[in-house]
Parts: C-alpha cells; structure tokens; sequence
C-alpha cells in the first residue's frame, strides 16, 4: 500500500466551518457516501482546500476520537475512525476490510436523522459481534496491546478477532460483499466504473513474468511451452500463461502472441496486458440503468482492473470464420465480485496489433452467484 505523504491535524469546534457553504468548490470522491459523511463530520476544511491536496490523511477531532480523511490526488478515498494503523492497514488483502471497519463505525455516530437505527442497519447488513455490542469495537480496535486477526470464512464472511494473552477478546464478522464494503449501491458501482474506465490512465507497468525452463511445461508443438495457472470455475478458464523459446537463446522464454497461434496470443493479449498494441474495447456494459458505450484502450483497461485487485482468468467459448468468442473473468476475491467480459475479437488484427475489439462487460457480479453465468442455476435441494 502506498503510505500517505502528509498528516495534518486539526482540532476544531463544532461550529468552525460548519454549513455546506464550506462545501463550494468541487471535490470528487471515491463513493457517494464519503461525501455524506464528510458534511457531517464538524470541523471539515472547505472543499477548495480539499480538493488541492495531495496524497494525505487529515485528522479531524470528533466525539473525542480520531476521525481519518484520506485524500489521493485531491479525490477524498476513505472517511471513517482512526481504528488501524498505517502499517496494519498496508496488509493487503485487507485494506477494505479495515477501510469497512472505520466507516462503518463512524457512520453509526454521525448526527442527524437516522433513517434506520444502528441494530437496524447491523441486522440489515449480517453484521454480527461479540455480546459486549458494536460499540465495543472502537475501543477494542484502538487497544494497541491486543492482536488482530484477519480470518476469511470460506470465502463468504470476514471475521476479525482481537486477542489478549492467546485469549479471543472480542470479534465482529460480515458478509465479503463489495456493496457493504464500499458502502455503495450497483447503480453506483456501474456509474463509476464507466467513468472511471474512461478516465483511467495506467502508469503502472505490468507484472513481468520471466518462467524458469523447469516450471514450464512442453506441449507436443514445436517450441511451446505453457506456464500453468489457476482455473476457475471450469478447467477451461484459467490464468494460463504461454511461451516460446527464444532464437539463439536457450534460457530466455518470451510470451507467445503470433497470428499462428491466435488463442494463445489472445490470452497472451488480455491475461498479461503486456503486449505493447493499439487495441480498443467498443464496450458495453450491463446495467440497471442503461449507459452509453464507451471505447477505451485495451491495456489502459486491463490496467485498471489489475489497479484495483482483479485476477484474469482467460477462456474460449467459440472460433470460427476467422472470430473467436472469449471470456475473461476479473476476480476480486478479497472484495468478493466478478467483472465478466464477452469478447469478440477479429484474429487477422492480431499481428498489425491494432484495431477494434468487441467487448459486452457484466460488473461487480457476487461471486456467490458467478457460477450461475456458465450453466445451470443450482436447484433449491441440491
């Protein structure tokens, strides 16, 4: 995780900038509900200071605790309880769980009209916790002499033990469910991720895979080897890797991408995102509430998603004339969800490296339910 560059305290009054006239300029957020919170929260700077800032987290008095605002660019990313530490919260996966922990705790002190009560929302979101309550988890979780753990439950639930002497103290579990996580909605989910697929510019390189001769494994071609990965739901949708020896050059093995080979290069194209090209997505994305198609580069997007924690998982459902029928599967297991792309690609483009490549993307789809997407719904007594 990146660490904040700056902390910056303030101690402010309830009355010290209060009103939304503090909130004239325009700030951008990374979810509707962080700007809910944030005009709630006494003392925030104006939104011209916020938005001029840097990365930095801002320390806000509130109740007599810490309050974090974290800022990345001018765009405020997380409002919530200073509960975890910078080096805990750097522990990836497990940055949004700590993220949910702190605010969702501050959500449920924040004045004004509930719209439901806090036993409400926790019964409402399968929140559960030790019998000493909800407001118990401040203290404990800022209690710097107990452990923490990070336990995920079968891939389902999060649950997070606070221990005292090998003694489970306190606990508090939920769903693994990216809505709750984010505190956000799927009208809202696709909204953002139109937007910010459009407006996305990847400046981190991909990952540079260099295979050892002895985890590759020959394949009966000439001068093919393939790196095995993971599948994914069925044996035909993996992360598979593909290479070929190098001329003149024993030990060095680079990626397959050929016209000869249009699967694999494919693959190739669209696992790694490594294949310098001039490819675009005509992209359409499933949603509740319809959105225009949008065209973005194809490694600009591949490289958003690899951003924000997705694993690819490759696979061909149709080749034929010339077309071939992919799928590509986006898995955010620490968030719980699925993109899944449908992706028709002309292969005679594939050695100009250039050209237009249908795509039809169903977001943020709960993994609970991706299986259902490549046969039939499970019955209710199976």
């Amino acid at each position: 995780m990146k660490l904040f560059a700056n902390i910056i305290t303030f101690t402010l009054t309830l009355s010290a900038f209060g009103g939304s006239a503090a909130f004239g300029a325009p700030v951008s957020y990374d979810a509707d509900c962080l700007e809910r919170m944030l005009r709630a929260v006494p003392g925030v700077p104006d939104s011209g200071e916020l938005s001029e800032l840097g990365d930095t987290t801002l320390l806000l008095d509130f109740k007599k605790r810490k309050v974090r605002v974290d800022m990345a660019a001018g765009r405020v990313t997380h409002v919530g309880y200073r509960m975890f530490s910078d080096s805990q919260r750097g522990l990836m996966p497990y940055r949004p769980v700590f993220d949910f922990l702190e605010r969702y705790a501050l959500d449920a002190d924040l004045p004004g009209k509930r719209v439901k009560s806090v036993e409400k929302m926790l019964a409402e979101d399968h929140v559960t916790c030790s019998k000493s309550g909800f407001r118990q988890l401040y203290p404990v979780a800022t209690d710097t002499t107990l452990a923490v753990t990070v336990t995920n439950l079968n891939g389902n639930r999060y649950r997070i033990e606070w221990i005292k002497d090998d003694r489970p103290l306190y606990h508090i579990e939920f769903p693994i469910d990216y809505d709750l996580l984010h505190g956000t909605s799927m009208i809202e989910n696709e909204r953002r991720l139109v937007d910010n697929l459009t407006s996305f510019v990847d400046t981190a390189p991909p990952e540079a895979v260099v295979p050892s001769r002895k985890r590759l494994v020959p394949i009966y071609h000439k001068n093919y080897y393939i790196l095995p990965g993971e599948s994914y739901l069925l044996d035909n949708l993996t992360s598979n890797r593909y290479f070929r020896k190098e001329e003149h050059a024993d030990s060095l093995f680079v990626p397959i991408y050929s016209g000869h080979y249009p699967l694999e290069s494919l693959a190739t194209l669209l696992v790694t995102g490594a294949i310098p090209n001039d490819f675009t997505f005509d992209m359409k994305v499933d949603c509740y509430n319809p959105l225009p198609p949008i065209t973005v580069a194809v490694n600009n997007a591949l490289g958003y998603f690899r951003s924000h924690g997705c694993s690819p998982f490759f696979g061909v459902g149709d080749f034929a004339d010339g077309t071939a029928t992919c799928y590509l599967v986006l898995r955010n297991a620490a968030e719980g969800y699925c993109h899944l792309m449908r992706i028709t690609a002309d292969v005679s483009q594939l050695d100009e490296r250039q050209g237009r490549i249908k795509c039809r993307l169903t977001p943020y789809i709960p993994m609970s339910r991706v299986a259902a997407l490549f046969g039939e719904p499970p019955t209710p007594d199976k």
